[in-house]
């Protein structure tokens, strides 16, 4: 009878033992990815979408298409225009419609089908540049967002 308690004691204790594993294993995957942010923060001096795509560092309009596209996840040209007046105060479609096809050619951007009209979403690669950075890991499959 004691060697019964004992061995189910010792079970218990195995299985605890891989629930804190399990734990630590999530802590020390949020700890790197936290270093690996300081570490961007550090070498670029903030963790904005140009350190990701680089074409755009010096493009601030299509550095704000691009976090409106973030944000929005899915936009039109008229949608994208709206927002882009109400963050910078100015914005006009041609531009917005230049933007979006030099942003389109780079593969940054990427025009999904919808009802009516053209519709732009932030390429897969983009934002999976961008979760990798931030250490988040999630999986396309799971999701038809982008």
């Amino acid at each position: 009878m004691p060697d019964e308690e004992l061995a189910r004691e010792v079970q218990e204790l195995k299985k605890a033992l891989e629930v804190m594993k399990t734990s630590f294993e999530i802590v020390s995957q949020m700890a790197r990815a936290y270093l690996r942010l300081l570490n961007v923060y550090a070498e670029y001096g903030g963790l904005g979408i140009d350190v990701v795509i680089p074409e755009i560092k010096h493009d601030p309009i299509a550095r704000e298409i691009v976090k409106i596209l973030f944000d929005l996840r899915r936009a039109n040209v008229s949608q994208i225009t709206r927002e882009l007046r109400g963050r910078r105060g100015k914005g006009s479609r041609n531009t917005v419609r230049a933007k979006l096809e030099e942003l389109e050619r780079l593969g940054i951007v990427r025009e999904v089908p919808a009802k009516r009209g053209k519709t732009y979403t932030l390429s897969r690669d983009v934002v999976k540049r961008w979760l990798e950075l931030i250490g988040m890991p999630i999986r396309f499959e799971q999701t038809n967002d982008y």
